[in-house]
Order: structure tokens, then C-alpha cells, then sequence
């Protein structure tokens, strides 16, 4: 997955890319690889060091290219702050709800 997105390097630039563009529909190629762009994007303008006013324009633009929700930029800034980094959380929940009948009890049952 390749964006050029690189020669925006300064706050500047990204506010002037936030008011002259459309949304870019960003497609990456799997959800893996928009989560490392999204990363390396957070650690390339040192998202945690940045005041407010400056943390909302780079929120904006992680929204226009990513085309992704206000909620869920919100929710992956705060996991990329929290761990340092961005991954897919989805999967089988760490305390699963017990099983009401064993397997036992569905062949006898079968």
C-alpha cells in the first residue's frame, strides 16, 4: 500500500491538504496495513506531543484519507496511546460464557 502522503510534513501543509481536498477513499488492501499507515502517520507527527488545537487538525485528516468515522479514529487514537501501537482487537473474548451442556449432554441428547 502505497500513499503519498509524505510530502506533508509539516501542520501547515496538512491544514492547507484539509482545506483544498475531497475525501480520498483511501482502500487499503487489507485492515492490517490501513492500521500500520494510521500508526506510522500517529508517530510521524508525534501525535501524543501535539497541543489540541493541532491533535483535532491531525484527527481531520486521518478522517478525510482514511475515510474512516470521527468514533472510530477516536477509538484507534486511543488504542495506538494506550499500547504504543494499532491492531485488530477482534477475536474469541478472553472469558468466553460457560457451556451450558457438554458435549456429553448434546450426543445423549442427539
Amino acid at each position: 500500500m502505497t500513499l503519498k502522503t509524505q510530502g506533508l510534513q509539516t501542520l501547515e501543509q496538512v491544514r492547507a491538504f484539509l482545506t483544498g481536498a475531497e475525501s480520498l477513499g483511501f482502500g487499503a488492501p487489507t485492515r492490517d496495513a490501513a492500521y500500520a499507515w494510521l500508526t506510522a502517520e500517529l508517530c510521524r507527527f508525534a501525535y501524543t506531543r501535539l497541543g489540541k488545537a493541532d491533535k483535532g487538525l491531525v484527527r481531520r485528516y486521518l478522517e478525510k484519507v482514511t475515510g474512516l468515522s470521527r468514533a472510530q479514529v477516536t477509538r484507534l487514537i486511543q488504542q495506538f496511546r494506550d499500547t504504543g501501537r494499532i491492531c485488530d482487537r477482534s477475536g474469541r473474548p478472553s472469558k468466553p460464557f460457560a457451556r451450558r451442556y457438554t458435549r456429553a449432554d448434546v450426543r445423549l441428547r442427539a
